[in-house]
């Protein structure tokens, strides 16, 4: 009789537990599960500045935060960062997220094989989701830029981009470099 109630229970439990999930709010609505079209665009804004044989990382990077250290740093700098723009960005980048070749400009990624930059060095980028302000007309993301040239020399800086959407184009007005180091 008890593994009767038991199994009664535990049948009750997996319906009742299947039935939640099924009426749950799919991850899709929050905004956070895929990178849209206009993080793309930002994206695209953001990597105008080099050239086609900097390599791009296949997945987004996490480990840059926008915490209190973070936005005392770009508050010196003369840009203001909300909380609303914080907590967005910060959101995003709690994981890695797969980056879909939707490029202004033909790039590779740093798995694939690519042209031989001149000179036989090596340059790549890895990039941060971005985070928007309520209004999505400010943005910011996280971009770290490597070189390795034929010398074995070694040059990496760190960066937080900030731009404004303007005439519905995103346009870079700021960058903020919070990293650096070479050998």
């Amino acid at each position: 009789m008890i593994c009767r109630s038991f199994l009664a229970v535990l049948i009750f439990a997996s319906i009742s537990l299947s039935l939640n999930i099924a009426s749950a709010e799919p991850l899709s609505a929050s905004g956070l599960d895929m990178i849209g079209p206009d993080e793309y665009e930002v994206f695209n804004a953001v990597l105008e500045k080099y050239d086609a044989f900097v390599v791009i990382g296949r997945t987004t990077m996490t480990e840059r935060k926008l915490d209190s250290a973070s936005i005392k740093h770009l508050t010196q700098s003369g840009v203001k960062v909300d909380d609303y723009l914080a907590d967005d960005f910060n959101k995003k980048n709690i994981i890695s997220y797969k980056i879909e070749k939707r490029f202004s400009k033909k790039r590779y990624f740093m798995d694939e094989s690519y042209p031989v930059h001149p000179g036989n060095g090596k340059e790549s980028v890895k990039i941060s989701r971005a985070g928007f302000d309520k209004e999505k007309n400010r943005a910011v993301i996280f971009i770290r830029y490597q070189s390795i040239a034929a010398q074995k020399a070694f040059y990496e800086e760190g960066n937080f981009v900030f731009l404004e959407r303007k005439e519905s184009k995103w346009i870079v007005v700021k960058t903020v470099m919070v990293s650096q180091r070479y050998y």
